[in-house]
């Protein structure tokens, strides 16, 4: 006859004591007195009690699509936030770069070619829909680091632009400015976002909602930023979709004669290492990288553990970092 095997509860339940009491003292936590411990060790013991053993660790594949470089971006920030997140979580894991090529012709990656099975996967960055669709097949349990898009129904971790930009043009106001314009990547999910959270705050705050101050990243310098210098209509203040944008913007505005913020203040995002070392240094929106890893790992693992709890889009706000570029009228 099978012996029924002895839990935490069933010794708990002899000994008249709560659950958390006795998981306590058999995993040598503290809370409990030495007596007490003793008390509850023994009793484990005498009913035949036999720790469970350790789960295996859940096995993790990183994908990501950008090279490794030395540049301000933020990428290596994030591939080393996931890898340092993945081993406080006491995972076994693979990270590998997968160029633009290799998702067109649906390649497999490195280690799942050769056999290699994983729990779950981690795209970092935009990955081709089809690509991710391939690697489902193989690996059920994914989600997405940057590269959300409405059209999926996967778990994701990004940052909430929309928040940003509406954040960054109440400062803005909060600080005089009403002619506001912004600088980026208009056809970019992520600035289609920001531009909604401007446009928000101004409507908000009753003012005008002017189009011709939103440019794309480069005509900027090239000719809109000419031509409104020339008309004196340049806004008072210039939301940046990336630092490297507002870098580039205040060298232009500089060759034209013109002084950041004394004549045009500067806001942009990121938070990357150039916006510290900028003349002046920008004040920027920091993507608080390191809590959006630990996240994206913590929901993955969640999914592995739970495989068909609903998709979770988590956005990440971001915190303002005050420098020099921005000034009050």
């Amino acid at each position: 006859m099978r012996t029924k095997k002895v839990t935490i509860t069933h010794i708990a339940k002899a000994l008249g004591l709560s659950t958390v009491s006795v998981s306590r003292a058999l995993a040598n936590q503290p809370g409990i007195s030495d007596e007490q411990r003793a008390k509850i060790t023994a009793k484990a013991a005498e009913m035949g009690y036999v720790k469970p053993r350790r789960q295996t660790p859940a096995r993790i594949l990183v994908l990501h699509q950008k090279p490794y470089q030395h540049d301000n971006s933020n990428f290596s920030y994030m591939v080393q936030g996931i890898e340092e997140a993945l081993q406080q979580a006491d995972t076994d894991y693979s990270i590998e770069f997968v160029d633009k090529d290799k998702q067109s012709r649906l390649i497999l990656p490195y280690r799942l070619s050769k056999g290699f099975k994983f729990d779950g996967v981690i795209f970092i960055g935009r990955f081709n829909a089809d690509y991710i669709s391939l690697i489902q097949r193989e690996i059920p349990n994914l989600i997405l680091y940057l590269g959300y898009s409405p059209a999926y129904d996967y778990d994701s971790v990004w940052f909430s632009f929309l928040h940003a930009g509406y954040k960054q043009c109440k400062y803005l106001i909060d600080r005089g400015h009403t002619r506001i314009g912004f600088i980026g990547d208009l056809s970019a999910y992520r600035n289609k976002e920001k531009k909604t959270g401007i446009t928000s705050a101004l409507e908000e705050h009753g003012l005008p909602v002017d189009g011709t101050l939103f440019w794309e990243r480069g005509e900027a310098v090239e000719s809109r930023l000419s031509g409104l210098i020339t008309e004196g209509l340049l806004p008072t203040a210039i939301i940046c979709d990336h630092d490297h944008t507002a870098v580039e913007l205040i060298r232009g505005l500089r060759e034209r004669g013109l002084n950041v913020p004394e004549d045009v203040s500067i806001l942009s995002s990121g938070n990357t290492e150039v916006s510290a070392f900028s003349l002046p240094a920008l004040t920027t929106m920091d993507l608080n990288i390191e809590y959006s890893c630990r996240t994206v790992v913590a929901t993955l693992l969640k999914r592995i553990a739970d495989p068909l709890k609903p998709a979770e889009n988590i956005a990440i706000l971001s915190t303002l970092v005050e420098r020099e570029s921005v000034r009050t009228i």
